[in-house]
């Protein structure tokens, strides 16, 4: 085929061509770029009301807390705790007192009756306190509870044992002893197995 355009309009033809191609890209790109900026406006506008509106839930909350005194009833729920706690370690370590004063009264001497009893400072100890008619019946109560045969406490020891004479009471001698629990005392009154110490 032969040309017979002059090619200065050949040219003009290829560059207008060209510039038809260009106007469309430069529309598109136009186009995609005027999307761009409305999607992030949409995304901005979008995420700024999702954090009024989460601030405003938050600060609903902690009003609603505030007025519930959330703080005073977590404090009151520690507290209930730590006392149940505290029930727990006293019940665990209950001893069964009337049991117990009826098995340490069968093994009392005669002229020796029991005046007291007090939990010692000592793990699985007792302090008891006795009036005696003399000291031999004051002596003879650490030997009647020290006895294995009675299963009451491993060791007695007699802390004093003080008489007198001018006292006109049946049982003039006051006696004091610390007792060790037996390990068949602490299964039978106490509530520890039996070789816990």
């Amino acid at each position: 085929m032969i040309n017979l355009l002059p090619s200065e309009y050949g040219s003009s033809l290829r560059y207008s061509h060209l510039n038809a191609t260009l106007r469309r890209w430069l529309v598109a790109a136009t186009v995609a770029c005027g999307g761009l900026v409305l999607i992030l406006s949409v995304g901005w506008v979008y995420i700024t009301q999702q954090n009024k509106n989460l601030a405003k839930n938050i600060d609903s909350v902690n009003q609603q807390l505030q007025a519930e005194d959330l703080a005073g009833t977590q404090k009151k729920a520690q507290a209930i705790t730590n006392n149940i706690k505290i029930i727990n370690q006293v019940l665990s370590r209950e001893i069964r007192f009337s049991g117990l004063i009826t098995q340490i009264g069968s093994v009392m001497p005669p002229g020796a009756v029991l005046s007291g009893l007090t939990l010692a400072k000592v793990d699985g100890g007792l302090d008891l306190s006795a009036s005696a008619r003399d000291y031999t019946s004051a002596t003879q109560i650490a030997v009647n509870l020290s006895d294995p045969k009675n299963k009451i406490f491993d060791k007695v020891d007699i802390v004093n044992v003080n008489c007198s004479a001018t006292s006109g009471s049946a049982y003039p001698c006051s006696a004091s002893f610390r007792a060790l629990f037996s390990k068949s005392t602490q299964s039978q009154f106490l509530n520890v197995p039996g070789g816990k110490q």
